[in-house]
């Protein structure tokens, strides 16, 4: 308890207020926006090789725009983790693309977005860092294979119809990262994701939003498919050591997900997301499950998750979390404690947000 009130208090006392960024005027239709995002954690697991840890969970310099109309480009960096015990220090590329609006009308859009993308396989893949529901993502329950940081290059159709329906759908590369075990046969990798609204409208942005924040009732079902034949190289090692692709295996997933919010009253306001998927690929085989659900009453709110990993092979993984968060300016200025337990080690994870 003392330590938590320590991590608290480190994190009130270094809160950096937010305003909106900076933005130009480029040409007759053209602007570009600044943006920084930046997330400090403070963790203490109860079950760990160290006791404590306190680091930058992300520091993104974002910069977005519109070079003329229909025509439109994102790009981030970010130092993920820095100061993390066990974690190298580096500067990535995080996301960067470009989307050009293929057709418009009053009722519909598709648009064409290609480069380093995140991978439109379910609300939580597409979800912002920015407007999570608590400290951080549903990590637990995504295992693609061959990605950087759930992101591949490649190009991605989306679009929508009327204010009900949205799809993307998108042909990748499968990412390659340094001492990768992907191979070197691999085919082209094929993700997409339907949305549909049975209340609300539907999402078309970039990047989706898991807490809302507003007094719009909304529910959004979807569902996601992710495909690589040939993924992952098959080695085998002889008696003096050498190593040998004898053969690949392939990557496939599917998801089944929704996102929800729900006014209670003039003050009250309930989130509710979670998601069922299947895996099969070397990277993990089984099923996945989440539900996270937050009560926010002003600024202030309470949140709550379940997470269970069902392998196909070993024991299964159920963990759950509870958090109290608040939300000075929005998700530009907020703060929270979270405190897991289950078959995982304990911990408790405290939170600082501020978007510029």
């Amino acid at each position: 308890m003392k330590k938590t009130l320590v991590c608290v208090t480190i994190c009130l006392s270094t809160l950096i207020m937010a305003n909106a960024g900076p933005k130009w005027d480029v040409g007759e239709d053209g602007w570009m926006k600044a943006a920084f995002l930046g997330q400090a954690h403070y963790s203490i697991p109860d079950n760990a090789a160290y006791d404590q840890d306190f680091y930058i969970r992300r520091a993104r310099i974002i910069l977005m725009g519109q070079m003329t109309d229909g025509i439109m480009f994102f790009a981030e960096t970010d130092n993920d983790k820095a100061g993390k015990k066990g974690t190298s220090v580096s500067t990535d590329i995080q996301d960067a693309f470009i989307d050009v609006r293929l057709f418009k009308s009053d009722k519909a859009e598709l648009w064409v977005e290609a480069g380093l993308i995140l991978l439109p396989f379910s609300f939580e893949t597409k979800a912002s860092a920015a407007s999570l529901l608590g400290n951080d993502y549903n990590a637990e329950a995504i295992k693609l294979a061959n990605t950087f940081v759930w992101r591949d290059n490649g190009a991605e159709l989306h679009g929508f119809i009327g204010k009900k329906f949205a799809a993307r759908i998108g042909v990748f590369d499968g990412y390659d990262t340094e001492g990768s075990s992907k191979s070197d046969m691999a085919a082209l990798r094929y993700t997409g994701h339907i949305a549909l609204n049975l209340l609300g409208d539907v999402e078309t942005g970039w990047f989706l939003c898991q807490n809302r924040l507003d007094k719009d009732n909304y529910l959004a079902i979807g569902a996601g498919y992710d495909q690589q034949d040939k993924a992952t190289s098959i080695i085998t090692e002889d008696a003096e050591g050498n190593t040998t692709e004898t053969g690949q295996k392939d990557s496939s997933a599917w998801v089944a997900d929704f996102m929800s919010g729900f006014s209670l009253s003039e003050n009250y306001f309930l989130t509710i997301n979670g998601a069922y998927a299947e895996w099969d690929s070397a990277v993990y085989d089984g099923s996945t499950t989440f539900i996270e659900a937050g009560l926010r009453f002003k600024k202030v709110m309470l949140s709550g998750k379940t997470a269970t990993q069902n392998p196909d092979a070993g024991s299964s993984i159920e963990d759950q979390t509870v958090g109290l968060h608040y939300f000075q300016k929005g998700h530009n200025a907020r703060y929270g404690i979270e405190f897991r337990t289950g078959d995982s080690d304990d911990w408790t994870l405290a939170s600082i947000q501020f978007l510029l």
